[in-house]
């Protein structure tokens, strides 16, 4: 009987051709081989399934079929993986290095531990780097910032206990997980100190209507958890729209690169 892996790999696409090689190269490419890779995409009428096709010999489970957007579809991948700890590494994103799955499966195993939750650092596809060295995750980390699901790998026993990612959440269905398992049930967390993976903000960070749906699910979900009152909710989501007109204007980048000059000094 073959053994579970330690890690899945779950990819969910949808409509991906330009970006869905770039991620399955990066898959297919670890030098650790140990490992299962479930591809679940939403019905692609585009060029993806021709990519993917590719590569089917090294995937592990793969369906095409309508979803009710990505969290519903990250749920399926859930369903269908069986490895101790799950990776959502989607299409358009990739790991940093080949040896990034050999790199974690190494600390994983040496974490006496044994913690629940590994997040490491990612990286923007502009090359920005989002450092999580010096986070702590509780309350207060939670109220301004989030982890990137794309460099967390997660105790697969941990949907079973608290559930599946809720698809009602369009955007922060993941945050809305962090939320309850991490600041809520105070489970396990350990900080993975390597970049894992690089992945693309285009979609929500040059969308207003895309961020304005982001910023009412976050407060929403803070409110749920009794992080925040309503009348903090109101007054985040002016500062939001705020700084949402300072955006468009541009003033907002002259005066953030007026800051870090002053910092320097």
């Amino acid at each position: 009987m073959k053994s579970s892996p330690l890690i899945s790999v779950i990819t969910v696409c949808y409509n991906e051709e330009k970006g869905i090689e770039k991620t399955c190269e990066s898959i297919v490419n670890q030098s650790n081989k140990n490992f299962e890779w479930i591809v679940i995409d939403g019905k692609s009428t585009d060029g993806t399934l021709d990519i993917i096709g590719k590569y089917k010999k090294q995937i592990g489970y793969f369906v095409s079929e309508k979803d009710r957007g990505v969290y519903d579809a990250m749920n399926k991948g859930i369903s269908k993986s069986s490895g101790k700890y799950l990776l959502f590494l989607n299409g358009g994103d990739s790991f940093v290095e080949k040896n990034i799955l050999e790199k974690v499966s190494s600390f994983i195993k040496k974490d006496k531990l044994q913690s629940e939750i590994y997040y490491g650092n990612a990286i923007y596809g502009n090359g920005e780097v989002v450092d999580f060295s010096k986070a702590v995750l509780n309350k207060s980390f939670f109220l301004n910032k989030t982890i990137s699901h794309q460099a967390t790998f997660i105790k697969r026993q941990l949907f079973q206990k608290y559930g599946n990612y809720n698809p009602n959440y369009k955007i922060v269905a993941d945050f809305d997980f962090w939320v309850k398992a991490i600041v809520k049930n105070k489970i396990k967390t350990k900080y993975l100190p390597i970049a894992v993976s690089i992945f693309n903000l285009e979609g929500i960070g040059s969308n207003y209507k895309l961020a304005k749906k982001q910023i009412e699910e976050r407060n929403a979900v803070l409110q749920k958890y009794k992080l925040i009152t309503p009348a903090e909710a109101r007054i985040a989501k002016i500062k939001w729209f705020l700084l949402a007109i300072l955006k468009k204007m541009e003033i907002y980048n002259i005066i953030r690169k007026g800051y870090r000059k002053v910092i320097k000094r």
